[in-house]
């Protein structure tokens, strides 16, 4: 067997119809620990629609550390208590697919609290990352719901189920790509790791705009990403690659300038905003400051948001 796990199984999901087309997960006794001879398969690979490249590793799971797989093509992921009866979905007779939350189960077990909340939100959002996206993810619904995910770890108690626990309880429901996600954490996560503390956002919020703005942009409502409304703060993630056009950066400029005017502060953020430190303290000064709020000052601060700047980006 092949138990494809961690990101690679994430980044399976991301195929279109594939929940409805394995209906649920399957109690699986059997050996489930995968071998090197399962992973220089390359017809169950190519049937399961994987890939184990020393570029795309494929993470798979084994049952205790002496069946660890020494390949640059594989990554191996030790799991030596019994699995959850959730843990699988069976792809192919001969691949097993770790569920979304047995996935976020066993990234939590691996990884930091920042780590296991990106994927939190990447499993309750609308993206799957994947190496074969041009942009690096794909759109898709999500994958289970934060209320139901939240129930069931609070009734699991084995490895990786509390930094599980953890990583929901700083969820935000509705991102829509891997940046949105940096974002949102950024913003919302304590100021303990280094975030700016705020409540959770409303996010790809479609707002009615006045119809001067809507002449100058043609279209009678915007769809903003980050959104507190009571504040009147919208953020904005600025994507190379979607503002690099004259039309698009006149188009976003006319926008953004009409929502000021309706007393919208609306902020622009981009990877390189939150790299910088000085650009970055301008940025959550202005904004905290919508919520009669003071970032904490200091060398001190600035390193934890560093840090979780780097962390949030790495992920």
């Amino acid at each position: 067997m092949i138990a494809v796990n961690d990101r690679s199984a994430l980044a399976r999901w991301a195929e279109p119809g594939l929940a409805e087309r394995l209906a649920g997960p399957v109690a699986f006794s059997g050996d489930w620990s995968t071998s090197l001879a399962d992973v220089r398969d390359e017809d169950a690979l190519r049937a399961a629609r994987l890939e184990a490249t020393p570029e795309r590793p494929l993470h798979v799971l084994v049952s205790s550390a002496d069946r660890r797989i020494r390949s640059s093509r594989v990554v191996s992921h030790v799991w030596s208590t019994p699995l959850p009866d959730d843990a699988f979905y069976q792809l192919t007779p001969t691949v097993l697919l770790a569920s979304p939350s047995f996935c976020l189960q066993g990234m939590s077990a691996g990884t930091g609290l920042v780590g296991a909340t990106v994927s939190a939100m990447e499993i309750c959002g609308s993206y799957a990352r994947s190496p074969w996206a041009k942009d690096g993810f794909f759109e898709r619904p999500p994958l289970a719901d934060l209320d139901e995910l939240r129930a069931h770890f609070e009734e699991t108690h084995s490895y990786g189920a509390k930094q599980a626990r953890r990583a929901l309880s700083h969820v935000t429901v509705g991102s829509r790509s891997p940046m949105e996600t940096v974002v949102v954490l950024f913003f919302t996560l304590p100021l303990k790791m280094g975030g700016c503390g705020l409540p959770a956002p409303l996010l790809n919020v479609r707002l009615e705009i006045p119809p001067d703005l809507r002449a100058a942009i043609r279209r009678p409502y915007v769809v903003v990403d980050l959104c507190w409304l009571d504040q009147r703060v919208i953020l904005e993630y600025d994507s190379y690659r979607w503002h690099s056009t004259p039309a698009a950066v006149d188009s976003d400029s006319t926008r953004n300038e009409g929502l000021r005017d309706e007393g919208w502060m609306v902020r622009s953020v981009t990877s390189g905003i939150l790299k910088n430190d000085a650009m970055r303290r301008l940025l959550v000064s202005r904004v905290m400051g919508r919520f009669g709020r003071k970032p904490p000052s200091g060398p001190a601060f600035d390193r934890l948001q560093t840090d979780l700047v780097r962390d949030l980006l790495s992920c």
